[in-house]
């Protein structure tokens, strides 16, 4: 691959990666709730998330998702029904309890937040259609076709893990603040509730 196409690749998934959305409001919601390992758990399972989408855009099951219409809503409702989830549980967990506890939540659920990172791209039928769409204006098509994907998918992973883990420490760093019961609610709220709308969004997009 040329240099300078290495560099455009770069500088578009930078951008892609900065731009807010459902990844963000999941970092977020994770961090919060349940503290730094659990955002950079989040962060890491994003990026793998990268790397299933680009495996199957390598083998050509992506493409088959994205030209059946009936598939392709099938994965994209569940997307859709799967942030709205998060989002209402936030919200549900925030609203029962009484005082919100300190900042440090309980351990052991990296796991989960992994999980929950992985599902937030492996769900999204728009990360396949961007696969699908833009990987191979970056593939010679006289190298191979799935190991340059996932170099080049390497690079989009290290952007994304980079600047979510970030997000996180950003987000933790103001622990004191965020002790505070009212604002860690107010923060709990809106971050469930960014997630429940994009995922409604996701649910009646065409």
């Amino acid at each position: 691959m040329l240099t300078e196409n290495l560099i455009t690749y770069t500088v578009a998934v930078t951008v892609l990666t900065l731009i807010p959305g459902a990844d963000t409001m999941l970092v977020l919601r994770n961090a919060l709730t349940r503290g730094r390992l659990a955002g950079v758990a989040t962060a890491f399972g994003i990026g793998c998330g990268l790397f299933v989408q680009a495996i199957l855009s390598g083998l050509g099951l992506a493409a088959i998702v994205v030209r059946s219409a009936e598939l392709y809503h099938t994965v994209k409702l569940a997307g859709a029904l799967y942030l709205i989830g998060l989002g209402g549980w936030t919200i549900i967990t925030t609203w029962r309890q009484h005082a919100v506890p300190e900042f440090h939540l309980p351990t052991g659920q990296e796991r989960h937040a992994f999980v929950e990172g992985v599902l937030s791209n492996v769900l999204n039928p728009k990360v396949a259609v961007f696969y699908l769409a833009f990987l191979p204006q970056f593939i010679d098509p006289r190298d191979p076709i799935l190991t340059t994907a996932l170099a080049l998918t390497t690079i989009h992973f290290g952007l994304s893990v980079l600047w979510f883990s970030t997000l996180t420490v950003v987000v933790v760093g103001v622990s004191g603040w965020l002790r505070q019961a009212a604002v860690r609610r107010r923060l709990n709220y809106a971050t469930g509730a960014v997630l429940a709308v994009l995922g409604m969004r996701m649910a009646v997009e065409s």
